[in-house]
């Protein structure tokens, strides 16, 4: 069988559309890899020597017994400025949550060191998160940080923050 010129222009189209459709897929998937990566980066950013501070002393110097004790040493009317942190750094683990959960980056971005801080900072707040998101707008407001500490969970990173050995953390409520 002889291909005449005709058919051999066909089949060369034909091939450069499939040619096509193949690097535009490539392309769009190496390019969501990127982005995955770009909004990371850019949300990273905010991970700076101060809110690391911040970050800390909530972790390791603030204590309760209850929400109605972390209301009266940390709440907005009582401490305006330790509660602004809280929000910050809360609002910073939740936004990381979500960013997972919508699949806009992937959890294999997230470097261990962010990883166990944020395992520390769920462990810390998760015996006050109930009480806490219970007067807000939507009760699924800790839905993305429980997300995150789930997923960090599920391979295989630990918080750092002594527990008890009963496994409770440090202040968690009895």
């Amino acid at each position: 069988m002889q291909l005449d010129l005709q058919t051999f222009s066909i089949l060369i189209a034909a091939m450069s559309v499939v040619v096509g459709v193949i690097m535009s897929i490539l392309s769009l998937r190496n390019f969501t890899k990127s982005r995955q990566a770009s909004v990371f980066l850019e949300f990273h950013k905010q991970v700076d020597k101060e809110f690391l501070e911040d970050m800390s002393e909530i972790i390791v110097q603030w204590d309760w017994t209850s929400y109605s004790d972390f209301r009266a040493k940390y709440g907005p009317r009582t401490n305006p400025s330790a509660y602004a942190k809280f929000l910050y750094i809360g609002s910073f683990f939740n936004s990381m949550g979500t960013l997972l959960l919508t699949k806009v980056t992937d959890v294999r971005l997230v470097p261990e060191t962010l990883a166990v801080l944020a395992m520390s900072w769920y462990e810390k707040i998760e015996s006050i998160g109930e009480e806490m998101v219970s007067g807000w707008r939507t009760s699924e407001s800790m839905d993305s940080s429980r997300f995150l500490y789930d997923t960090l969970k599920q391979l295989g990173y630990q918080s750092p923050v002594p527990r008890g050995r009963d496994g409770s953390s440090p202040n968690e409520v009895q």
